[in-house]
Formats: C-alpha cells, sequence, structure tokens
C-alpha cells in the first residue's frame, strides 16, 4: 500500500495540492478525477519522484514506486522520429529481463503486420495510444498510472483497452488513473478520489458515491407548461432544449400533481441523480469536457 500524509505543494504564492492524504491499496484500481487545474497531474508527479512535495511523506512499504516495479503512460508521449512499430518495441524490450512476448504486444494493441512496420509518429492517435499502452506493459509492471488513458481512442479501440485493464486487474496489478468519463469510472474503479482546488474532496468507492442521490429529476415535455407554472412554487425547475426538468427528493409528490391534472405519465422520464453524476456534470461544464 501507499499512503501519502499531508502533502503540499505550492508554485510560487499559488497552492497546488493542501493537506492531501490517500491511501492507494495494493491490487485495486484508484480513479483520480477533478477539473484541470485541480492538482492531478502535480500529485502524479510527486507520486513518481518528477517533482518535489514541499511538506508531507509517501510511505511505499510495498515499494511499488521503482523503475522495476511501476510503469506510467502520460497524457502525451512523442514517438521518436524514423523508428518503426516493431523497432520501438524490440527497444522496449532490451530494457527489461522479464519483458512480454511479441504475441502479448500483438494483443493488447490490435496491430497488423503493416502497422508494426509503420513509422511510430504516423500512426493515427488512437493508434499511437494503444502503442503507448502497450509499451508501458512490456515490463510486466506490478504498479501502472495512466494520466487520461482513452484519450483519442474512438469507441471500439476503448472498449479494447479496458478489457485488456481489466485483464490486468485479475493479475493483482495495482493501477491510478485519471479520466474524464464517468462510464469508466463506474465500471473499472474500485475507489474513486475527487481533487477540487489541490484538495481532496471526496474519497469513496463508486458504489457509496452512488448511494448518496442527491435528487430526483423529473422530465417534463413542452405541452406541460402550464403545469409547471404551477410547480415553480414548490420545486426548483430548469428548461432544458424544449423540456422542463423538475429537481425534488420528492417524486411522488410530483407525480400526485401531474395526476390531479390530468397529465398523461407516458410522456414523463424519471432520472435519479447521484453524487457521481454531479461530480462529472461539474467537470463538463468548467471544462467542455464530453461525457
Amino acid at each position: 500500500m501507499i499512503k501519502i500524509n499531508n502533502l503540499s505543494k505550492s508554485f510560487k504564492k499559488t497552492s497546488v495540492l493542501n493537506d492531501i492524504n490517500l491511501e492507494i491499496k495494493e491490487h485495486s484500481c484508484t480513479a483520480l478525477i477533478g477539473k484541470n487545474g485541480a492538482g492531478k497531474s502535480t500529485l502524479i508527479d510527486i507520486l513518481i519522484g518528477n517533482m518535489q512535495g514541499d511538506k508531507g511523506e509517501i510511505i511505499d512499504k510495498s515499494r511499488m514506486i521503482n523503475h522495476h516495479k511501476m510503469a506510467i503512460l502520460f497524457q502525451k508521449t512523442n514517438f521518436p522520429k524514423f523508428f518503426k512499430v516493431k523497432e520501438l518495441f524490440k527497444l522496449h524490450q532490451s530494457f527489461y529481463a522479464n519483458s512480454i512476448s511479441t504475441s502479448r504486444f500483438l494483443d493488447i494493441t490490435q496491430f497488423s503486420e503493416t502497422q508494426m512496420n509503420q513509422m511510430a509518429n504516423q500512426l493515427s492517435g488512437g493508434q499511437k495510444r494503444i502503442l503507448d499502452f502497450a509499451l508501458t506493459l512490456v515490463g510486466r509492471p506490478e504498479f501502472l498510472i495512466l494520466d487520461e488513458p482513452t484519450t483519442a481512442m474512438d469507441i471500439e479501440t476503448r472498449e479494447h483497452f479496458w478489457r485488456m485493464i481489466e485483464d490486468l486487474k485479475s493479475k493483482n496489478v495495482t493501477i491510478l488513473y485519471t479520466s474524464h468519463y464517468i462510464e469508466e469510472v463506474e465500471r473499472m474503479a474500485d475507489h474513486v478520489v475527487l481533487l477540487d482546488e489541490g484538495r481532496i474532496q471526496l474519497s469513496d468507492s463508486p458504489e457509496q458515491i452512488k448511494n448518496q442521490q442527491t435528487y430526483s429529476t423529473v422530465v417534463l415535455p413542452p405541452i406541460c407548461k402550464d403545469m409547471v407554472e404551477e410547480l415553480e412554487n414548490e420545486f426548483e425547475i430548469a428548461k432544458y432544449k424544449n423540456n422542463y426538468e423538475v429537481r425534488t427528493n420528492h417524486v411522488d409528490t410530483v407525480i400526485q400533481k401531474l395526476i390531479d391534472n390530468h397529465i398523461d405519465l407516458n410522456q414523463i422520464e424519471i432520472h435519479k441523480t447521484s453524487l457521481l453524476d454531479i461530480m462529472f456534470s461539474n467537470n463538463s461544464d468548467q471544462e467542455g469536457v464530453t461525457l
């Protein structure tokens, strides 16, 4: 287990990390989420030794933070010019005594023989990303850090990528990753950490977070405009496109009012909104991220 105690970091007079306390359990998958500027990349840089914190400590009794056990997928990697994919793979193989096989590399990348002979810097964005991911696995890491791993991947490649992550989880690889996709957090994470303005605002399992329901949304069609005017006196209502969204913790009360006014219930929708939904919604609003 990696334990981070009271970690703080400032640049000039700007506080980037403020009294961070976090445990990364061995053989677990932890999602680190937060908007741009929240401090995620700084925390990763300190964790891997690229940067020193101003105060605090990192306790690594399992000794996962070393070059023999750890591998990192950064947000962006520039491949050297005039290197074919197969040459990059062979180069990375030479760094390790127990590297993965060519068949395993092909299983991860799903590259054809033509792609293996292609210049790495001429691959598409998604192909570069999956190549970068495969190269991080060449040394069979026990601790894997992934910073926005599915950026530039299409839906099919992203699905394949998460199947590979599921395989790594089954082999007890410890994983820490950042993501802007709520479905990835719900699907893969054992633990979710929300970092905002340099502080940990939430640290829990996805299941526990989703159970903390904050409100429900009753979606009404335009035909209910007159009904909306009546509901506005009691409920928070927002207009979204042509519909009206009634946010409430008392859905039964709203439904009864609709029935009393002879509204066809087949025309309405009801959605439960969890704290996890709100966290990602806030990130999307502030960063323009498509979830």
